[in-house]
């Protein structure tokens, strides 16, 4: 067993006790082969949610600094906690090469991550949406037992044609991923009831912010 899927089975029961998780769609999540993960990041557990909520091992690309220091506690790798980006990025890319999976962020200006590892590695990308990962402020975490759901939508890829090394064509790959899952997290967002966890427009419904 990998490090990374010893952490997860330490982590998972931690959570679940602490909190009430909800995983759907667990089942879309490819068994085999490399995967990439995206989400949108607003909770302070979300990454230790994602790693923790599908049926293989991730290694989360994570910020270096507090939360980085609480998951170096964790027995093995369930967190990649890099002192900066680049590093990060290239233990991504070899994870992916390998044929493992790796979960990366979206939205502000995260996405773009994202975007150089779907160009750099052939993968499915699954979105993942998680709401109620965070309280009331910034860095701080969920209340004791509230609810927390992990939505897992339907797995796309992004075909890369130009040179992935261009920054045009990671920048192009990452408003992809951005789209697609924005929308992920705002259909799941109504389906769950969760719309706490979305902008709703004017009319009461969530924004269409897919391609014009």
């Amino acid at each position: 067993m990998s490090a990374s899927a010893t952490a997860r089975n330490l982590v998972s029961p931690l959570l679940r006790w602490g909190y009430r998780v909800r995983v759907s769609g667990a089942h879309q999540c490819p068994r085999r082969g490399p995967l990439l993960v995206v989400a949108q990041h607003e909770g302070f557990l979300d990454a230790a949610l994602i790693a923790s909520a599908l049926p293989r091992p991730v290694d989360v690309l994570v910020d270096a600094g507090a939360l980085a220091s609480i998951a170096g506690r964790i027995p093995g790798r369930i967190l990649i906690t890099p002192d900066d980006p680049g590093h990060g990025l290239r233990i991504a890319v070899g994870r992916l090469a390998a044929g493992g999976a790796v979960g990366a962020w979206s939205g502000s200006g995260r996405e773009v991550a994202a975007g150089y590892l779907a160009s750099r590695v052939p993968a499915p990308i699954l979105p993942v949406a998680v709401f109620g990962g965070g309280g009331r402020h910034a860095g701080d975490p969920p209340a004791w037992r509230s609810a927390i759901d992990v939505v897992v939508g339907e797995p796309f890829e992004v075909c890369v044609e130009a040179d992935p090394m261009r920054r045009s064509t990671v920048l192009q790959a990452a408003e992809w991923v951005r789209q697609r899952v924005t929308d992920h997290a705002e259909g799941a967002a109504v389906r769950m009831g969760r719309l706490d966890g979305v902008a709703l427009g004017p009319d009461g419904a969530a924004p269409d912010n897919g391609p014009s």
